[in-house]
């Protein structure tokens, strides 16, 4: 890495998450100090957790944001509280070097859908055993999102307002305005494969809850 690196965790709550998401982040966290900080050029690299607890979640990352920009984070990691993943994920983003850089991952519905869009804006970005590397895309969730400071220092806040879509009738999430601001100050939104050939999916971020039940089959 070289440079400064202070990666602020955010993870905006309402108050409930699973057993196997505090592991995750206990054990990314672990990762990070054995890995991250053994490293020569990683004698600057620092990790802080900051949680915010209301059902307001746009108000909750713009509040995380702030706090972990007064702190001095150089990145924002975004963590949804309902995620199951792998402890190295972390630092793969970190080797994107990328202004913003998500994982997919599907939606919570039913019909399985991608929650990423592609960048041409004509379908759902899918990820599969076979894709690898990264991809620019038009939209990506925060569900496991890392974002360098630099992207809020060029925008306006607030920074998570959602918007009323007028084709739909429905209002948005706030990740889906967050990326046209990233566009609008002139970076994009990425996407990444944690490791080539691996499904980011089966692999290392869950689909809410089925690997959770993998994992407890795996235990009896």
């Amino acid at each position: 890495m070289g440079e400064q690196i202070k990666v602020g965790v955010c993870i905006p709550s309402a108050g409930m998450c699973p057993i196997f998401f505090a592991q995750s982040v206990v054990e990314m966290f672990i990762n990070a100090n054995q890995v991250l900080r053994s490293r020569k050029d990683a004698s600057d690299f620092a990790m802080r957790m900051f949680i915010r607890q209301s059902s307001n979640i746009p108000n909750n990352r713009q509040k995380l944001v702030e706090q972990a920009l007064e702190w001095g984070a150089s990145h924002i990691l975004f963590i949804d509280d309902d995620m199951i993943f792998d402890p190295r994920l972390l630092e793969v983003l970190l080797s994107r070097r990328l202004p913003m850089v998500a994982c997919n991952y599907p939606k919570r519905q039913l019909k399985f859908e991608f929650t990423a869009t592609k960048a041409d804006r004509s379908g759902y970005m899918e990820t599969t055993k076979n894709s690898a590397g990264f991809e620019e895309a038009w939209y990506c969730g925060f569900g496991f999102c890392l974002i360098e400071r630099q992207v809020f220092e060029k925008m306006p806040k607030p920074w998570f307002m959602p918007y009323y879509d007028t084709e739909s009738g429905e209002v948005s999430s706030e990740d889906n305005p967050f990326c046209e601001l990233v566009r609008q100050a002139g970076f994009r939104c990425s996407l990444t494969t944690p490791r080539a050939g691996k499904s980011a999916i089966w692999d290392s971020i869950s689909i809410r809850g089925a690997r959770t039940r993998s994992r407890k089959k795996s235990r009896k």
